[in-house]
């Protein structure tokens, strides 16, 4: 089996109103779920699409943040509860220290299986990060715990990575000689990655930055460029054997516009698979890794 995860950041499950992902028009969402049902606390099985409702908060006080909730999610590690706290942004020396000997990546290499990590990054950013001035995220911790290299602007050339806005709009902001691309096309080309490897990660964060700034129309766009980068991608896996995908994230922000910031709401586990899989029953974050790793290892 070949496992695909589509990580939106910021992405949770609200409800009807002050809603961007309900006020959105997904026809590829809504088609996979059987209607426009991403909202509500739910679960769902229609035809080869499952969904989940996960606890984002993990049993911690306090408002869901991405440093924890990520390296829970990529772990399996319960981070919060290991700092005892929610931390935001990057992780510190104990959450790296977490993400090196648990990531999933490195779980998944160890056991044998080809993974990657499908994100573009620049000359910049390693300019950055060795001087001190950028941090990797846990997702950039998690994939190099498992021996991935980072792929590169020439492999977004040749349909080989995607950037982090789907589109490269951002990348050309910053000086790559990159053309612009729509949100479909983006999702062909982390199809046609996915195609080559076991577990692949592509990681979207553009939702959380909208949700922070709360900008209505640009955030219902933003949704609607998901549903694009979705229909794209599953054009070309769907007809292929044995391969699957989950749509998921570390916490909540931008389907509650009446929130400014973070959510306790719960978050997607959206699965989906060519042939039938008995997937998980997750509920909480931390059961996501272990779920996958069984899924890979012992199918």
């Amino acid at each position: 089996m070949r496992m695909v995860m589509i990580f939106v950041d910021g992405f949770g499950i609200g409800g009807q109103d002050d809603n961007p992902i309900v006020a959105a028009k997904t026809p590829v969402l809504d088609e996979l779920l059987g209607g426009h049902l991403l909202w509500g606390k739910r679960c769902i099985t229609h035809n080869n699409t499952v969904l989940r409702a996960l606890d984002p908060t993990l049993g911690v006080s306090g408002t869901p943040q991405s440093a924890t909730g990520q390296t829970t999610l990529w772990t399996g590690i319960n981070a919060a509860k290991a700092l005892g706290f929610h931390l935001r942004a990057y992780p510190n020396q104990l959450l790296a220290e977490i993400i090196e000997k648990k990531s999933i990546f490195r779980q998944l290499a160890d056991a044998g299986k080809s993974v990657v990590f499908a994100n573009t990054f620049t000359d910049a950013y390693d300019q950055a990060v060795r001087a001190g001035k950028r941090k990797h995220t846990a997702s950039t911790l998690s994939a190099l715990a498992g021996g991935v290299r980072l792929r590169r602007v020439s492999d977004l050339k040749e349909g080989l990575a995607v950037y982090q806005d789907m589109t490269n709009e951002i990348l050309i902001q910053l000086g790559e000689q990159v053309t612009v691309i729509s949100s479909f096309e983006a999702g062909q080309h982390l199809g046609n990655v996915a195609l080559n490897y076991d577990f692949t990660l592509y990681e979207f964060f553009q939702t959380d930055i909208l949700g922070h700034k709360q900008l209505w129309n640009e955030a219902i766009g933003l949704v609607e460029r998901i549903d694009s980068f979705i229909g794209g991608f599953l054009s070309v896996i769907e007809e292929q054997e044995d391969v699957a995908w989950i749509l998921t994230s570390d916490h909540g922000n931008i389907e509650d516009f009446s929130i400014k910031g973070h959510t306790t709401n719960p978050v997607p586990a959206l699965c989906w698979s060519s042939q039938p899989v008995q997937w998980p029953e997750w509920d909480t974050l931390e059961e996501v890794t272990p779920g996958i790793v069984q899924l890979l290892t012992e199918a």
